[in-house]
Order: structure tokens, then C-alpha cells, then sequence
């Protein structure tokens, strides 16, 4: 298996087939173990926007008799656990939306992109966090360097030899839905292998014949309007609703909306806490906007966490028609032993779709000199390859195609990690995102719509490639800090450059250190805790560390952030990124066929002996 779950009690597993989804219930009455249902696999790929009929509310009934420690995982396609969850019962907590990549994409046309995921919905019908064992993932190596597909630079005394927590993408398995997935069942079987659980039962629907509900038709439609030449190219300062309803009907090609998650973030002038009925009927008034001045055919691009996701899709496939959920494998700030790894790129489009430019060759592609140079919008770093700039440079003279197809599953973009790409804003999303939507989305000189856009980055990556944009928001301090970086633009300086700059903002609850100069590494103070936690047997306290610790307790203090920051070497073992030539690895199919590529690049040449006359 890929993963190592640590003094996990194996569930048994136990399967059942259900014909008769009516049955469900009976089946769960007073269960107070771990419950999977599987639902059945498309069977037609044009219906992915219609969910199985009577389905959602039979499991939820379902889920309304477990017993009061049970935890309950659905197992299906993106359109059914969107219904399912907006079925489920309000005593069931939300716990995870886990994507899992499928063997194959499934194409459905050129309107829409690939399809390589179906996902796991898992709820408890306990109000507390996800109880489960800590599981970690094995490394995965680059089969041109032999290294670990993650570079983890300086950090690596803090991670463990058996591999990183596990999150909620899964693309170390693959699994069809309509075939065999235990795979799949052995993992939550070791992942929920703790006190009380016992069982896993699994209950296959995958044989119903319940019919998918019809697609709801679109009607109204009008002409495409001009958006006015005197408006594109602008960032307005002001109230979204507002500056939105100015906005002359069916006149924008592509519109992005990443809006405060109403998770308390500090944003500049605007308070993300409002109480959440609130929330999505603010949600819904601009989301209404954005579907009235949107193109016919174009799409809209709402990126959120997958609970709220499925919350702005109920309201928003009244108005527009669903065209993709994206899943952006973007690991976020760690706040639990499952990371927080999925967020969600929901795309509808306003009646039928046209065919994605970026998917019929109509982008008109430009590489802005902010991408790095291996970067391709439309396609995408293969799995299993690692970033290493070495690596990739061999990979570029050897000519080593470590690229792969377009789907809606998205693994190659990282979010901000170093604070000299950043400015004074909180939440800021990598430019390589946003040149990757608009590249799909949009041919050269159409209008790019933002309307949450912060510091910039859509209009200034929707510049960089040559569309014209719009951006509103609501803070005027991030309103002056958009138009300076598209002056840059104009005087030819990167705004996405690296440059130090005095930031205040954070996405993360953690404080922001003053910068500084270390006189002892961090590296060799956390070593250092590791060689007390090993001298006296447990985890130091900071009493201990200042007795018999070989520097003072003020580095300690100074820089780090936290006590579990300070003994993060001393709770591991510790890992190296190249790989040990007597370990076994098993590479997928593309690195297999990349290696054997490497191999026959790396053998001499012979020069072939003239015949002899």
C-alpha cells in the first residue's frame, strides 16, 4: 500500500449489495460503526450534470439512523455528492470532501475539460473533529533525478522517513468508480482502524437503476452586448453588488470570483465573520450579478472551500449551467493530521458552453516572464515529476516530455510560499492559476471580470496575456496597490518579481515573525531539542531546554513561532529526499515510459562501421 497507517487495528471489512436503494436504511438502523456507501458510476458521461433521482434522500434517511458514534462515507460522482450533502441531515457534521483521481479521465467534449476524479464525502454523527489514525503517505521519487518529487530543502530533520500526513486529494491510488476500489476501502479500513471501530461495512450500490433527473433547460437567453471601451482595462474601488449591477447585461467572456470564505480572515475593510445565513444571501446577490453580465456560453469560475462549494452551487445552477468542478491540489496552512489540500473551482457556464479556446487551440497563448520557465498553462507537469530547476534542466536537454493532458484535476500549481512574492495581503492566489483559467476560458482581447480582486493578481495575470479586464473591490487600500503593480506592467517590471517588502497581512493564525538575523540556524536549535528529547525520554519543557540546552532560551524564543515549531525534529525521525537504491518503488506508467526514454538517451551512441565494398 502507499500509505503507513501508525498502530492502525485493521477494520474488517464487510461488503453488502444493495438493488433497492429504498433498502438503505434497514440496513443502517442502530449502526454505530464505519459505514461507506458506494454509488454507481455514471453510465453515460453526457449526464454528469444530472444527479441519480430519489438517491440523495435515501441516504440521508440512512444516515439519520446511525447510531450517535458512527461515521458515515459516500462514495460517488461529483454530482451526487453535491446532492447528498445538500440532503444530509443538519445533526451530521461535514468532515472532508476527499478527491480521488480516477485510472482514466473521462472525456466528454471540448466544452468541457476532462474529468479525472470522483470523490468521498465522509460525515460523523458526532459533533467533534474527524477521530482517525495518523496516516502518512510514502514518498513518491522523480524518475529523472531519483529524488522526491517534493523538494523540502532545509526542512527535512522535521518530516518523517515514511512519508508526509496524508490530505484530502488522493492521487497516490487510482480507482475507477465502476470497477474495483479496494483499494480505496483497505485505506479507510486502516484510517479509521481505532477504538470503538471494528467494521467497515461497505454497502454497494454501484447495480441501482434508479434514473438520473433531467437537465433543467435554460430559457432567456439574449444577445452578447459590448462591454464599454471605456470601462475595460479598469480597477474599480467599491461595494461588488453595486459596481456589478453598472455592468451592461451579457457582456463579459470570463468572470473569477474568489471571495472571503467567512473564516475570520483579517482582510483590509472588511470584516469575514458574518453570520452565515447572511453570508450566502450576500453570496447569492453577487453571484445573480455575475450570471446577468456574463457572456452566453462563457463561463464563471467561483473558487471556495467544497462545503461552501456545494452550497453556491445549489443557488448558482438556477441561473447557469454546471460545467466543471476543478479540484486545485493546493496545500493550505495545517491545521489538522488530514491537510487541508482541496479546493474547489466551481465553473459554470451561462446556457450551453462554447468549446474552451484552450482546449480547440483559439488561447493565443503568451508566457508571461512570471511563469517559470517549464510552466505551461495548458499543460500541465506530469504526475511524479519533481520542480528542482537541476532536474528540470536535464529534463529539457534530454527533450523528456514530463508533460501530460489538461483535466479538472490540478496538481502543478503551488500557492505563495516565499513572503518576497508576496504583498500586503492575506489570501493571495499564484499568478500560474489564474494564467491557467484564463488561458482555458478566454481568446486574446476578451474581458477578464473579477470582482473580489484584491491585489490584483486576476487583472494583472488577464493583462500579462494580452485580455482586458475589470477588477472591483471594496478595500481602497488594495484598489491603489492593483493599479501601481499594472503600472508596472506598463513599464515592463514582473509584478509578481521577488522583492522585500514590510508585510503586515497573514493567512494563518500564526504571528508573524520580525525579520532578523539568526546567529544559530533553526535547523541546529531544533536538533538540538531532538538531542534532549532523546537524553532525558520525553518532550522538552521550555525549563528543560533552558538547563540543557547548548544555546541561550532567547533564540528560542526569538525564532520561532511556537513551542511546537521549536520540538518539530525532536517528534520525528527525520527524512532524505534521494532514494535508497535498496528500496523498492513502484512507478506509474508515464514515469516507467520516461525512464526507459532516459535510459536509451543516456547509452552511448556507436558509429556504425562503413560496408565494405
Amino acid at each position: 500500500m502507499a500509505h503507513i497507517s501508525e498502530g492502525a487495528k485493521t477494520l474488517r471489512i464487510e461488503k453488502k449489495l444493495v438493488d433497492n436503494i429504498d433498502n438503505l436504511s434497514e440496513l443502517t438502523d442502530g449502526f454505530s460503526d464505519v459505514l461507506l456507501i458506494r454509488l454507481p458510476a455514471l453510465a453515460n458521461l453526457a449526464d454528469f450534470e444530472q444527479p441519480l433521482q430519489s438517491v440523495s434522500s435515501a441516504v440521508a434517511l440512512a444516515a439519520s439512523k446511525l447510531n450517535k458514534s458512527a461515521v458515515l462515507i459516500v462514495v460517488g460522482e461529483i454530482i451526487d455528492l453535491i446532492s447528498v450533502q445538500s440532503a444530509l441531515p443538519p445533526d451530521l457534521r461535514y468532515q472532508l470532501w476527499i478527491a480521488i483521481k480516477k485510472v482514466q479521465p473521462a472525456s466528454f467534449d471540448s466544452k468541457h475539460l476532462p474529468n479525472a476524479h470522483f470523490g468521498a464525502l465522509v460525515c460523523t454523527r458526532y459533533p467533534q473533529s474527524l477521530k482517525h489514525i495518523k496516516t502518512r503517505i510514502k514518498y513518491t521519487y522523480c524518475p529523472t533525478c531519483d529524488k522526491t518529487t517534493k523538494d523540502y530543502g532545509g526542512k527535512k530533520h522535521t518530516y518523517h522517513s515514511d512519508g508526509t500526513l496524508i490530505s484530502d486529494v488522493w492521487r497516490d491510488i487510482t480507482c475507477d468508480l465502476s470497477g474495483d476500489i479496494s483499494d480505496l476501502t483497505a485505506r479507510f479500513a486502516d484510517l479509521f482502524g481505532l477504538e470503538p471501530y471494528s467494521t467497515l461495512l461497505v454497502l454497494d450500490c454501484s447495480r441501482i437503476q434508479n434514473q438520473r433527473q433531467p437537465a433543467m433547460p435554460f430559457t432567456g437567453l439574449q444577445e452578447a452586448n459590448a462591454f464599454p471601451d471605456a470601462q475595460g482595462n479598469r480597477i474599480i474601488c467599491g461595494d461588488c453588488i453595486e459596481e456589478l449591477r453598472r455592468l451592461p447585461s451579457n457582456s463579459v467572456d470570463f468572470a473569477f470570483a474568489d471571495p472571503p470564505y467567512n473564516l475570520r480572515k483579517k482582510y483590509a475593510g472588511y470584516g469575514d465573520d458574518r453570520e452565515i445565513q447572511g453570508y450566502f444571501q450576500w453570496c447569492d446577490s453577487w453571484i445573480e450579478e455575475v450570471a446577468r453580465v456574463l457572456k452566453p456560453g462563457r463561463t464563471f469560475a467561483l473558487l471556495n472551500i467544497p462545503l461552501w462549494s456545494v452550497r453556491h452551487f445549489a443557488f448558482a445552477q438556477k441561473l447557469l449551467q454546471f460545467q466543471n468542478w476543478i479540484v486545485w491540489d493546493a496545500l493550505s496552512f495545517p491545521v489538522r493530521l488530514i491537510m487541508p489540500a482541496h479546493y474547489t473551482v466551481l465553473c459554470f457556464s451561462k446556457g450551453e458552453p462554447r468549446d474552451l479556446p484552450g482546449l480547440v487551440n483559439q488561447a493565443d497563448m503568451t508566457k508571461p516572464s512570471s511563469a517559470a520557465y517549464n510552466f505551461d498553462s495548458l499543460r500541465p507537469l506530469a504526475e511524479g515529476f519533481c520542480l528542482r530547476s537541476a532536474c528540470v534542466d536535464k529534463r529539457m536537454r534530454l527533450k523528456v516530455n514530463d508533460k501530460e493532458s489538461l483535466t479538472d484535476l490540478w496538481s502543478d500549481i503551488h500557492r505563495l510560499k516565499h513572503n518576497s512574492r508576496r504583498v500586503d495581503h492575506p489570501c493571495q492566489l499564484p499568478p500560474q492559476l489564474m494564467y491557467r483559467l484564463i488561458s482555458i476560458f478566454t481568446k486574446e482581447n476578451e474581458l477578464v471580470l473579477d470582482c473580489f480582486n484584491g491585489a490584483g493578481t486576476t487583472t494583472l495575470s488577464a493583462q500579462q496575456i494580452r485580455r482586458r479586464y475589470f477588477g472591483i473591490e471594496n478595500s481602497l487600500d488594495y484598489c491603489v496597490v492593483a493599479r501601481q503593480r499594472h503600472n508596472e506592467i506598463s513599464q515592463g517590471i514582473d509584478p509578481f518579481r521577488k522583492e522585500e517588502r514590510a508585510l503586515t497581512a497573514k493567512n494563518s493564525p500564526v504571528a508573524r515573525l520580525p525579520k532578523q538575523k539568526y546567529k544559530v540556524t533553526k535547523k541546529t536549535l531544533q536538533l538540538d531539542v531532538k538531542r534532549i528529547a532523546q537524553q532525558i525520554g520525553h518532550m522538552p519543557t521550555r525549563n528543560e531546554v533552558v538547563e540543557m540546552s547548548n544555546y541561550p532560551i532567547t533564540y528560542f524564543d526569538s525564532y520561532f513561532v511556537s513551542w511546537g515549531e521549536v520540538t518539530a525534529a525532536a517528534r520525528t525521525n527525520g527524512m532524505t529526499e534521494k532514494r535508497d537504491a535498496n528500496s523498492s518503488v513502484e512507478y506509474s506508467e508515464t514515469q516507467v515510459h520516461q525512464l526507459r526514454l532516459l535510459d536509451r538517451s543516456s547509452k552511448p551512441h556507436r558509429k556504425r562501421k562503413p560496408k565494405q565494398k
